[in-house]
């Protein structure tokens, strides 16, 4: 939470005494709570909804953590920008005539993980056999302090499979947040 006191007029206040006031807000504003985490290698296939494990932490500011690489706890309340991109190559026995989909949701649950909310929704399709197809589920979120954060997909038509490529697959697949407005109390109003 960021705090600004008063002092009487023509007070006299020591370098000291206004550090916090200064420098350590200014810190949250100019360096704000982030987090990036990328790579899906632990998935290779699905049809069904399933929470995704990410492969590594690209980088991680004011103390985002998770213990299972699923669900990231957030440090700071505040509104952030979300965003989680994926993509997958859709089922092989498409025939060019019925569309297959893939969707992206993200959540945020209570710091003991119960209760789960659906923050941000997206999905797309296709009918174009052999291609990849990615999804981006992106946007505004109010996230409490301790709050866990996570993200799922599921694939419709068939069984989805990881994206072959000579990229990396944590090149394909991330998810994000960034915090935009410290001290929020939510979205609107």
């Amino acid at each position: 939470m960021l705090t600004y006191p008063s002092w009487p007029s023509r007070q006299l206040v020591s370098a000291a005494e206004l550090n916090p006031y200064i420098y350590e807000n200014n810190s949250r504003l100019v360096i704000p709570s982030a987090f990036r985490v990328k790579g899906l290698d632990s998935v290779n296939e699905f049809t069904s909804r399933v929470e995704l494990k990410w492969d590594l932490w690209d980088f991680e500011r004011q103390g985002w953590t998770s213990t299972d690489m699923k669900r990231f706890r957030c440090p700071a309340s505040g509104t952030y920008f979300v965003s989680a991109n994926l993509t997958f190559r859709p089922p092989s026995t498409m025939d060019g005539k019925k569309t297959a989909m893939v969707d992206a949701l993200v959540y945020s649950s209570g710091r003991d993980g119960s209760g789960s909310t659906a923050l941000l929704k997206s999905l797309n399709n296709t009918k174009i056999i052999g291609s990849y197809l990615s999804v981006n589920a992106s946007g505004l979120a109010y996230l409490a302090e301790g709050d866990l954060l996570y993200a799922t997909t599921a694939g419709y038509g068939g069984t989805w499979t990881k994206a072959t490529s000579e990229n990396k697959n944590w090149s394909m697949n991330a998810f994000s947040a960034i915090q935009i407005a410290l001290d929020a109390k939510g979205l609107g109003a």
